[in-house]
């Protein structure tokens, strides 16, 4: 099909897509500038417009599964039967900031588990050895005490799972869980929601 711009016939195809690329032109150069310009409380640490809370998900193949959406999360429970767990996870920025890192969420494509990583290196690394599929970024975590980090984050692994868990239920899984292993820390998230 094609659309007549005086006298010139253009596919509509290419319309949509010169539209939609400035529209995501758009909205990368908003999300720049809102890391950019993001306030700073009086504690020199940057303080966000937005933070969104991270569910943590038992999937029907033992697996664990992150969302900061609230749609994906509901879309998992509604038609895949996923479970939402009683796991302490807090906030993360759904938008680069001053001091934040992304985090990024993979699939395992033996079952249904998911892996999360603040690592580029390991998740290129992971996606290359085509047992993973990338899914994007996750959301933007603090990647300290200063960058508005007050939650510290573990990884935890066990026969193709992965875990994240805060510091005293990192403890508790090793403790009364046989199996798990620490992978180590990984960034922070925030405890308040503003």
């Amino acid at each position: 099909m094609a659309i007549s711009l005086g006298r010139t016939l253009r596919p509509v195809s290419l319309g949509l897509a010169v539209a939609l690329g400035a529209t995501l032109s758009l909205g990368v150069a908003a999300t720049q500038a809102t890391a950019g310009t993001a306030d700073k409380g009086s504690s020199g640490t940057a303080t966000l417009a937005q933070r969104v809370k991270v569910y943590e998900l038992l999937t029907k193949d033992g697996g664990y599964f992150y969302t900061a959406s609230e749609t994906e999360k509901e879309n998992a429970i509604a038609k895949r039967g996923w479970t939402v767990t009683p796991t302490p996870m807090y906030y993360l920025s759904p938008a680069p900031f001053a001091g934040g890192k992304p985090l990024y969420r993979l699939r395992y494509l033996k079952k249904a588990s998911y892996i999360v990583t603040a690592s580029i290196t390991e998740r290129d690394s992971l996606v290359a050895s085509g047992d993973f599929r990338s899914e994007g970024v996750l959301g933007y975590a603090p990647s300290s005490t200063t960058a508005g980090g007050d939650v510290k984050v573990f990884r935890l692994s066990s026969d193709g799972r992965w875990r994240l868990a805060v510091e005293a239920h990192k403890d508790s899984i090793l403790v009364k869980e046989p199996g798990w292993r620490l992978n180590g820390s990984l960034l922070f998230q925030f405890r308040q929601a503003s």
